[in-house]
C-alpha cells in the first residue's frame, strides 16, 4: 500500500467549502479587532461629553471631539459595523462546526488536537508566520492539506511540537500572555505547562507533550543580544540552537490550512517542503549521534515530501527560490529526486 493516497473528489470539495469560510472567517476576526476591537464611547470630560476610542490590546485613546450630531453618527456606524461583523463571525464559527463531522467522517481530520490549539494560539498572537515557524514532523500535515493527499499515519507520529524562533524580529507582546511570552501562551493552552527540567528550550504538560524552541546558528540577530527568548520572564523558554537549522531563517516559508480531529481548520505555516526534504536528508547524511531508529524515519520522511513537492504541487529543486540555501544543502536533492516514480493511489 502507497505511503501517499490522493484524496477523492468529495473529500477535495469538502475540505475547499471549509477552507473558503475559514478565510472569510480570518478576515472579519482581523477586522472585528483592528477596526471595531476596544470600546468607543462618550465619556464625561469636564462638564461636557467627548466620544473616545479605546483600541484593542492598547493603553492610547482617541478623542472624536464633544458630542453633537456628527460624533452621535460615527459612534453608531461603530456599533453597527461592530454588531455585523460579529454576527458574521458568529454564523462563520457555526457554519464550520457543522461541517467539522463530515471533514472528520471521510477522515480529514487529521492535525492532533492539542498540536491545533498550540498552533492557534501562536495564530491569535500574531507570532505564527513572522517569528515562529513550526518544524519538524507536524510540517507534514500542512503539506499533506495543500497537496490533496493523505500520508500514511506512521511517519506523522509525534508528542511534540518544534517551532523555529526569528530572534531578529521583536514581537509585539500582548496582555494576553502576560509579558511572559511562549510558555505564558502555552499555559494559556495547558496550565500544566512547564519549563521540562535542564532542557530551557522545551516546555512539556503533565501528559509529557512537549514543545521546542530553536533558533539558527549564526544567523547574525538584528534586533536582540544575549539569550533567544521570546520575552525577558526568567521562566520563558531560551532558544537551543541546531547545526542542521542554521540555513532556515532565509528558506522560503509554507502556509497551508489542515484540520484537527474534530474537523476544525487550523493554519500551519512551516517550511517549504524541498526545505523540509533538504535538512532531513542533511540530518541522515551528517548526523552521526542520530538515534537509529530516528534516522530511518527522517530518510523515509525526506523522501516521501519530496515526492509530494514534485509530483503533487508541482515544485522544482532547481528553483531559483532555494538558491538562499548552500550549495551542499541543494545538491542533496540528487539522492531525493532520483528515481522518484510517483506510486500514489486513489482514495
Amino acid at each position: 500500500m502507497s505511503d501517499i493516497i490522493q484524496l477523492g473528489g468529495d473529500s477535495i470539495r469538502d475540505t475547499v467549502d471549509a477552507r473558503d469560510r475559514y478565510e472569510l472567517l480570518r478576515r472579519a476576526q482581523a477586522d472585528a479587532k483592528h477596526s471595531y476591537g476596544g470600546s468607543m464611547k462618550f465619556e464625561l470630560r469636564g462638564d461636557a461629553e467627548y466620544l473616545i476610542r479605546r483600541p484593542y490590546s492598547s493603553s492610547t485613546r482617541k478623542s472624536f471631539g464633544r458630542r453633537s450630531p456628527e460624533t452621535e453618527a460615527k459612534l453608531d456606524a461603530f456599533l453597527t459595523g461592530k454588531a455585523r461583523v460579529e454576527e458574521q463571525i458568529n454564523s462563520l464559527r457555526t457554519q464550520l462546526e457543522d461541517r467539522a463531522p463530515v471533514l472528520r467522517a471521510r477522515g480529514l481530520g487529521r492535525v492532533p488536537l492539542l498540536t491545533a490549539r498550540v498552533i492557534r494560539k501562536l495564530d491569535d498572537l500574531g507570532w505564527l508566520g513572522t517569528s515562529l515557524i513550526v518544524l519538524g514532523t507536524n510540517a507534514l500535515f500542512a503539506y499533506e492539506a495543500k497537496a490533496a493527499v493523505r500520508i500514511e499515519s506512521g511517519l506523522l507520529a509525534t508528542g511534540d511540537v518544534d517551532v523555529l524562533f526569528d530572534a531578529r524580529r521583536r514581537l509585539v507582546m500582548s496582555g494576553d500572555t502576560n509579558e511572559r511570552g511562549l510558555i505564558g501562551a502555552l499555559q494559556k493552552v495547558d496550565r500544566s505547562f512547564q519549563k521540562a527540567g535542564g532542557r530551557t528550550y522545551t516546555a512539556a504538560n503533565r501528559d509529557g507533550y512537549m514543545v521546542d524552541l530553536i533558533e539558527p546558528q549564526d544567523h547574525g540577530r538584528i534586533m536582540r543580544e544575549g539569550q533567544a527568548r521570546l520575552s525577558d520572564d526568567p521562566d520563558d523558554l531560551v532558544a537551543t540552537t541546531t547545526d542542521s537549522s542554521r540555513w532556515l531563517l532565509n528558506a522560503p516559508k509554507f502556509e497551508a490550512i489542515a484540520f484537527d480531529e474534530r474537523g476544525l481548520p487550523v493554519r500551519i505555516v512551516t517550511l517549504d517542503p524541498r526545505v523540509f526534504a533538504l535538512q532531513k536528508q542533511w540530518i541522515v547524511e551528517n548526523d552521526p549521534t542520530r538515534d537509529p531508529a530516528k534516522r530511518i524515519r527522517d530518510e523515509k520522511q525526506a523522501k516521501l515530501v519530496a515526492r509530494i513537492a514534485t509530483h503533487h504541487l508541482g515544485m522544482k529543486f532547481d528553483d531559483t527560490v532555494l538558491s538562499g540555501l548552500p550549495r551542499s544543502f541543494r545538491d542533496l536533492a540528487d539522492k531525493l529526486t532520483a528515481g522518484g516514480e510517483d506510486t500514489s493511489a486513489d482514495w
